[in-house]
């Protein structure tokens, strides 16, 4: 039976969400294995995840403005599709450390590319237009992706199948069918009416709210950096520092934490985003210290115990200081300030990885990681002591 008009197109936007994210996460149980098999530093490790970043903000430059002037966003999602297709092609064919970072900086692109689009698309093919049942979903395939591209190349490497060729097949195939699904799906949007802007000249906006912003993006800098951490240098972590041999079992526990940040941002969304963000950014510093504390005393299922705790904290922070950005703006330049305050998140995506690994060849993965623990502990300090005296007591609910 035919799916009725704009569930089917729905479906495959999800899917080339999904697609892309798990393009985005397969690779990181494999960093180890091309650590090990062309002796990378940890510097280089932390180099090929930080380049999907910058694709990915690459991506969000460029395009995001465009999507909205063309008659049909299918354009843009199947363009960026193509591009995932590419990279996870060369990245799962790559000889050499070119190859490598050519494949992630694709990837990034057709991420960055696609994401912000496929989102605006889900809510204008809803004849409900429910724009919190459609960010639940989109959660919902975010999570999905980000927590099985890492168990698909876990499942890889243990059973010895192609682990470093196998799933980015995969990926291309199923972004194939995206591609196809969406060109031949009835394509029905809900028109595009022009948002009347308010009259808030520059002028008039408080200098709290600028204040306020600088409070979100520290918490949004601190959930992020360490998010990227456990994906870019997680299961190098494990496997160096607890040595813990099974690479497929340290991909799982970078699994564990995507699908943990996933279910804590479902989690958080009912809760004050003020409380959110202080709640999730105490919580990632006491995981991190934790952690820290594993490593020292050999301790994995403290590890895995701190990982769930910093997936946690992750979504809270995550949520909490996005809504206080979506509260705070002013709302003739709202998309304005969430763009800048997602163009923060990806730096912090990607910089702090670099710090990292030029720390960890500096001195050693444990000095690295304890960098990591005082930046979060301090960050943390800071920022929570800043929401109280700059944001309101009691916030609205987003």
């Amino acid at each position: 039976m035919a799916l009725p008009a704009n569930r089917q197109a729905r479906f495959f936007v999800a899917l080339a969400i999904m697609v892309a994210l798990l393009n985005s996460t397969a690779a990181s149980p494999l960093y180890t294995s091309y650590r090990m098999m062309w002796s990378l530093g940890a510097f280089t490790v932390a180099f090929i995840f930080a380049i999907y970043a910058f694709g990915t903000l690459f991506a969000l430059l460029v395009l995001g403005r465009l999507s909205d002037r063309l008659p049909d966003r299918r354009l843009l999602i199947i363009l960026s599709l193509g591009v995932v297709i590419a990279g996870a092609l060369i990245f799962g064919s790559a000889g050499n450390l070119a190859t490598l970072l050519i494949g992630r900086l694709l990837a990034g692109i057709g991420t960055g590319g696609l994401t912000g689009i496929a989102n605006a698309a889900l809510i204008e093919l809803d004849p409900k237009a429910d724009a919190r049942a459609n960010a639940v979903l989109a959660t919902a395939v975010f999570t999905g992706g980000c927590a099985l591209g890492p168990v698909i190349s876990s499942a890889a490497l243990q059973f010895d199948a192609w682990p470093l060729q196998l799933p980015f097949i995969l990926i291309a195939g199923l972004a194939a069918v995206a591609i196809l699904g969406l060109a031949t799906a009835s394509w029905q949007p809900a028109p595009r009416v022009a948002r009347a802007r308010e009259a808030v000249a520059a002028n008039d906006v408080p200098a709290g709210r600028y204040a306020a912003f600088t409070v979100a993006a520290g918490a949004l800098i601190i959930s992020w950096a360490v998010g990227a951490t456990f994906a870019g240098l997680g299961v190098t972590f494990v496997h160096e520092l607890l040595k813990v041999d099974s690479q497929a079992a340290s991909g799982v526990i970078v699994a564990a934490f995507q699908l943990v940040a996933g279910i804590s941002q479902l989690a958080s969304q009912r809760l004050d985003s003020n409380r959110a963000m202080v709640l999730g950014t105490t919580l990632i510093a006491l995981a991190i210290l934790a952690c820290a504390l594993s490593i020292w005393i050999g301790s994995p299922l403290l590890f895995v115990l701190g990982t769930v705790g910093s997936g946690i904290g992750y979504g809270a922070a995550f949520v909490g200081a996005a809504g206080v950005v979506n509260r705070i703006a002013p709302p003739d330049r709202r998309a304005t300030w969430v763009s800048t305050f997602y163009i923060t998140g990806y730096l912090a995506n990607a910089l702090p990885v670099l710090a990292l690994g030029f720390l960890g060849d500096q001195l050693g993965l444990f000095g690295a990681f304890l960098c990591l623990t005082v930046f979060t502990v301090v960050g943390t300090l800071l920022v929570n002591g800043a929401a109280k005296l700059i944001l309101p007591a009691r916030s609205r609910r987003r």
